[in-house]
């Protein structure tokens, strides 16, 4: 998210740096599925989706690196009734946004798209063909390096200590590397965001959870081309990754935090959902495994927008940082430059918690 906000912000001819504890892209986004979806159920989602998929498909014109964008496709598998009605609903509203591609299937309409599936308890699926994966670190480093040309300077390794305030303004922050004035900061650090907030007394609600995810070694049982398959009903997913499969699903039982290190024992809940879901997955190898983590808000939707005079957030993206970066970093850097945002951001306010507003809530959530 940084690095696509300095990459628009230097674009229009701002003096930006970008401060990082530790080197870019290391944190959650290197950790990350690279999923890019449009399916989604609430309009602002759904509106980010297609665009993101539209900028991904021209990120080498606009920034001169690949984005490793590939449309795979995202199959929604549903066991439910009320799944399939949730689904059917959201797909409504999907079109209506223009994502006309996005079409509801038979169990085993679903079934022939991904050999091996098991298909006897589910009531449905939904697939968009133009959803698919793109590279974590080949957008990260697509913004940044383009930024770095256009001016930005990224600065490593080097840890926010403090916020400078000025007559009761953000004036800037001060790191382990000295102090670095400006009129305008933005709070871009993913699951540690409420962490760096912390350091002005802010409360923001956003809290880290961590993911596990694993990757097998080259495995016939998938194709390059099969789609990141999602089990709505229990959150396992599975996509191509290489030669191999790279899977993984949530855990409502794993507190919140940031522990990062590999629950090796959550691999044995894994294979018993697969086992009734897709078995082929037995008979992987795994390779590897990291641990990540999302950055959950109370409704899994982001913070964006003025904090106090000075200071900006664009965090709490709950899971879909990495796929709305490429158009919320436009977004906002016109907002910082002309005012206004080019489109409604208000769903994401950051004040709508303490005010008590009405927002709904983003409801397709892995």
């Amino acid at each position: 998210m940084g690095c696509s906000l300095a990459f628009y912000l230097s674009r229009a001819g701002r003096s930006v740096t970008v401060i990082d504890r530790g080197r870019i892209g290391q944190g959650a986004t290197a950790a990350c599925a690279g999923g890019i979806r449009a399916q989604f159920s609430t309009e602002i989602n759904i509106r980010l989706g297609i665009e993101a998929k539209r900028l991904l498909a021209q990120f080498a014109q606009v920034t001169g690196q690949t984005a490793d964008f590939r449309p795979v496709g995202y199959l929604f598998l549903l066991t439910t009734d009320e799944e399939r009605s949730r689904f059917h609903d959201a797909l409504q509203v999907q079109r209506r946004c223009g994502l006309d591609d996005v079409v509801e299937l038979e169990p085993a309409e679903a079934g022939a798209m991904v050999a091996g599936l098991r298909m006897d308890d589910l009531s449905g699926a939904t697939f968009c063909p133009s959803d698919g994966l793109a590279g974590p670190n080949e957008v990260t480093y697509g913004f940044a390096n383009a930024a770095r040309r256009q001016g930005a300077v990224i600065l490593e390794n080097a840890p926010v200590e403090a916020f400078l305030t000025s007559g009761g303004s953000v004036s800037g922050v001060r790191t382990s590397a000295g102090e670095i004035e400006c009129p305008q900061t933005v709070i871009c650090a993913g699951p540690w965001s409420a962490s760096v907030g912390a350091l002005l007394g802010l409360q923001l609600p956003i809290v880290p959870s961590p993911r596990q995810v694993f990757v097998s070694e080259p495995f016939a049982g998938i194709r390059r081309q099969s789609p990141m398959t999602i089990d709505f009903h229990t959150s396992f997913y599975f996509h191509p990754e290489g030669e191999g499969v790279l899977f993984g699903m949530s855990d409502p039982a794993t507190p919140p935090g940031d522990d990062t290190r590999v629950d090796w024992s959550f691999l044995d809940r894994i294979t018993s959902v697969a086992e009734r879901r897709w078995p082929p997955l037995l008979d992987a190898r795994v390779k590897t495994a990291w641990a990540g983590l999302y950055e959950n808000t109370p409704d899994f939707q982001p913070l964006i927008g003025p904090l106090q005079p000075g200071l900006w957030i664009a965090a709490g993206f709950s899971g879909h940082g990495f796929m709305m970066a490429p158009v919320l970093g436009r977004w906002l850097a016109v907002w910082m430059l002309d005012g206004a945002p080019p489109g409604d951001l208000g769903a994401f306010a950051p004040s709508r918690f303490a005010a008590g507003a009405a927002v709904e809530p983003e409801r397709n959530v892995v």
